[in-house]
């Protein structure tokens, strides 16, 4: 998937932030806990889903080789280049991993909250 490797991270969150405040708001009116759930659960398999791709592919860090000599390195143009590629992959990696762990982190509390709040409107309404 080499054209979501080439889009800003940002553009990624701004329509994910859309598409999901428009079904909340959707899936809201129709007052259904059980829906509400099942609609985040299966937003936040979407959104992982979809971030597993994002990450860079394994294979391209393989292909990279670790270097058994100086030799494989031996000019400043190699060396360069085999840092480069390092260090795109794992900064594009660590990228990926915060944003997947702040977006489950978020799920989490917002579930939570979702949950005491319609257990706190069913008891008051005994």
């Amino acid at each position: 998937m080499e054209f979501l490797e080439n889009l800003d991270s940002t553009y990624y969150f701004i329509i994910f932030g859309v598409v999901f405040i428009v079904g909340y708001f959707i899936i809201k009116r129709q007052n259904n806990f059980k829906l509400m759930l099942q609609f985040r659960l299966i937003f936040y398999g979407f959104v992982m889903a979809f971030m597993l791709f994002w990450l860079p592919s394994t294979p391209s860090l393989a292909s990279f080789g670790y270097p058994a000599d100086i030799d494989d390195i031996e000019n400043k143009q190699k060396l360069l280049k085999y840092l480069q590629d390092y260090n795109e992959a794992i900064v594009k990696t660590t990228e990926v991993v915060y944003w997947m762990i702040f977006i489950t982190v978020f799920w989490f509390v917002s579930i939570i909250f979702s949950i005491i709040k319609h257990f706190k409107i069913d008891k008051s309404a005994e």
